[in-house]
């Protein structure tokens, strides 16, 4: 899977996952803004090769613990309906170092008041499949919702992967951009809706 919504989602003053199941999304964008190194806490095979000196793997883990910021304001949200995907979510975050920096919710996608964190967020998601989930009506319902989201709050941006080639049709808008990306062996769509973007100076 490739994680270029979260790296988007740093640009933005605040962060949502409408549909974040296990917190995978959220869970990068939080390590990014951070500034955690990735594996930073697991063991690899190449600290066995001879080429590298005794101290070059810890010195190396020593200064990406050192890199770490810890001051930086992150606002970021996770929204699933199903609360054992809450559950995983939050396991998932405390394990990679990040719980404090996500609020995770269970709540349905209807239900988010996108108008209370203010302008200029991001809404980052990868709904459901219609493999994982074989009901058209319930993906239907989210894109019905993603739509009047967009509608009410134009400063929003919306970044979604899918394998839903219909996407673009059922949000009334062309994507600003769109990225072929692989999860797994499944082909999928990378979209970007742009929302309205803050006057220079504000």
């Amino acid at each position: 899977m490739t994680y270029a919504p979260a790296l988007n989602c740093i640009k933005y003053s605040v962060g949502i996952d409408t549909c974040s199941g296990s917190g995978t999304i959220l869970i990068e964008a939080a390590m990014i803004g951070r500034n955690i190194a990735p594996g930073i806490s697991r063991k690899f095979v190449s600290e066995e090769w001879e080429i590298f000196k005794d101290d070059e793997w810890k010195n190396a883990r020593k200064e990406a613990y050192e890199a770490i910021d810890y001051e930086s304001p992150l606002s970021i949200y996770g929204y699933d309906i199903d609360k054992e995907a809450i559950k995983a979510s939050l396991m998932n975050a405390e394990e990679a170092g990040v719980l404090e920096d996500i609020i995770f919710i269970n709540k349905d996608l209807k239900e988010i008041n996108i108008e209370g964190f203010g302008d200029f967020g991001v809404i980052i998601t990868n709904p459901p499949y219609g493999e994982r989930i074989g009901n058209r009506k319930e993906i239907e319902k989210i894109y019905k919702a993603l739509k009047h989201i967009s509608e009410k709050n134009h400063t929003w941006s919306i970044f979604m992967i899918t394998i839903d080639r219909e996407v673009e049709s059922y949000l009334g808008r062309k994507a600003d951009r769109r990225r072929k990306l692989y999860n797994g062996r499944l082909e999928t769509q990378y979209y970007q809706f742009h929302g309205t973007k803050p006057k220079r100076g504000k």
